[in-house]
């Protein structure tokens, strides 16, 4: 009877070999509001007959492939979501111009024909950013700012999706002293969006360089230059540069947006 015990681990690797099994299902982690997104769902029948293809956004299923149906190809309704068909097929669905409400878990479902009826599925999560159409503005409290030891100055972001993070420093340090930033809760606006912002003091007597920066999915950059004189912010120049990742013109989900306001300041005693 030992002469079994090869063929029944033989007949074991065979079958799991033959499972339907999901390889990889790719989401993009960040898409910029308006862009395309492309959702692929990679997989192995093994000896099984596909009989669908499904894919959710949390847990609302929003296309299908069924490979016997005449069109096998089929969208449903469903809020922020617009499927291209033409580019959507068994292993690959195309979302046109996605917006806030696009955001989500994404589920691609494989099942099998008759008679395994076995089935697979996959995730990722996808956020879909809005990014600042201005960037941050540095201002200053000019009752605060004519006594004291310090000057009072607030960094204040855009409107985006999701919020920034600001942050602070001075002459290329980041401002980690809890004493010197004063933070603020988010403000809410219309469709979503929101901005925040982040005060700054600052020690009188010398100059030196402040720099803001905000922090968003994914890779975009902002930046201002201005002058602080007697306390008060002077004057500002704006320019911009989009930053995209090596390689592709599409945004990478481990890439961050970074909008950044350089001050260069002059301190006086008075």
């Amino acid at each position: 009877m030992d002469y079994l015990l090869p063929v029944l681990w033989l007949s074991l690797f065979v079958q799991e070999t033959l499972q339907l099994r999901i390889v990889r299902v790719s989401v993009p982690a960040y898409r910029l509001r308006g862009q395309t997104a492309s959702l692929e769902c990679d997989y192995e029948l093994g000896g099984s007959i596909l009989y669908s293809v499904k894919w959710y956004r949390d847990n609302e299923e929003f296309y299908r492939y069924l490979p016997k149906y005449d069109p096998p190809k089929h969208a449903y309704k469903l809020d922020g979501i617009k499927v291209d068909l033409g580019r959507s097929d068994s292993r690959r669905v195309v979302l046109q111009q996605v917006t806030l409400r696009s955001s989500g878990a994404y589920r691609c479902e494989v099942s099998a024909e008759a008679p395994s009826f076995a089935s697979a599925a996959g995730e990722g999560r996808m956020e879909v950013i809005y990014l600042p159409r201005e960037g941050p503005s540095i201002t200053g409290n000019e009752e605060e700012n004519r006594r004291g030891d310090y000057l009072f100055l607030n960094c204040t972001s855009g409107r985006s999706y999701p919020a920034t993070e600001l942050s602070w420093d001075i002459d290329g340090e980041k401002v980690t002293n809890p004493e010197l930033l004063v933070p603020y809760g988010a403000t809410a606006h219309a469709h979503g969006l929101v901005s925040v912002a982040l005060g700054l003091l600052v020690p009188r007597g010398r100059s030196m360089q402040v720099r803001c920066t905000a922090r968003v999915a994914p890779a975009w950059r902002e930046g201002s230059e201005a002058v602080v004189g007697h306390g008060l912010l002077a004057h500002s120049k704006e320019a911009m540069l989009l930053v995209r990742s090596a390689g592709e013109r599409t945004l990478h989900s481990g890439i961050m947006v970074i909008l950044t306001l350089l001050i260069r300041t002059v301190f006086k005693e008075f």
